[in-house]
């Protein structure tokens, strides 16, 4: 899958999580259940241990089935493990320029963290692909659509309290896609610590119900 292609699958499916597990094994099954839930867009973060094996194996494990991005990227060490383990998208909670051109360099999906206006003008400015507003929360879905004047075209994803009960407001005003967590904003910390894959698969039902009803379109 190429880059297009995988922003197109980004847009088009909408809905990012993000899993920090305690452990490879539980962070690997427990997006196994997601998956089986209707999840296609996955990003494991860096602070969860063997963060490139589990990139390695979902990718082998589902294919084209998923996008699997690697998140919380903070050093350029990071960003070319994390491509070299087969990440298709480079996530990160700051903008941090050598990452972002190294990303953009090889051709990977480019996704720096952003807050002000300046930062997105300056990430825009070194190539990437999307902007992962964040923590969104502190900003709201308006200002997605207030970006949208001095930036045509900029692609928002907002990040951190996105829920069923503000996703179709940030969709409203724009955003590209939204990143959700599944410990917290799905709230199945305690399901994923005590290994409910069941209770994960039916969650993630729910939904990704709610984000088809919201786009209109069904996962490909």
């Amino acid at each position: 899958m190429n880059k297009e292609a995988i922003l197109e699958r980004t847009h088009r499916d909408w809905l990012v999580l993000i899993l920090r597990g305690d452990t490879a094994r539980q962070t690997e099954d427990t997006f196994d259940a997601l998956v089986e839930g209707g999840a296609t867009l996955l990003e494991v973060p860096f602070t969860t241990p063997g963060a490139c094996t589990v990139i390695e194996n979902l990718r082998k494990r589902h294919g084209d089935r998923v996008v699997v991005s690697a998140g919380t990227v903070t050093t350029l060490e990071q960003a070319r493990m994390a491509i070299d383990s087969g990440a298709q998208g480079i996530v990160s909670p700051n903008l941090y320029p050598p990452i972002v051109e190294y990303t953009v360099g090889c051709g990977v999906v480019s996704v720096p963290g952003c807050f002000t206006p300046s930062e997105i003008a300056d990430a825009l400015r070194l190539g990437a692909d999307l902007i992962k507003l964040f923590p969104c929360n502190m900003l709201g879905p308006q200002f997605v659509m207030y970006m949208q004047g001095p930036f045509p075209g900029v692609r928002i994803v907002p990040a951190g309290s996105i829920v069923l009960e503000n996703m179709h407001a940030y969709y409203n005003e724009g955003a590209f896609a939204g990143v959700a967590g599944v410990t917290t904003e799905m709230k199945l910390l305690d399901a994923v610590k005590n290994s409910r894959f069941d209770e994960i698969t039916r969650c993630a039902e729910r939904w990704f119900a709610c984000v088809r009803a919201m786009t209109g379109i069904e996962p490909g």
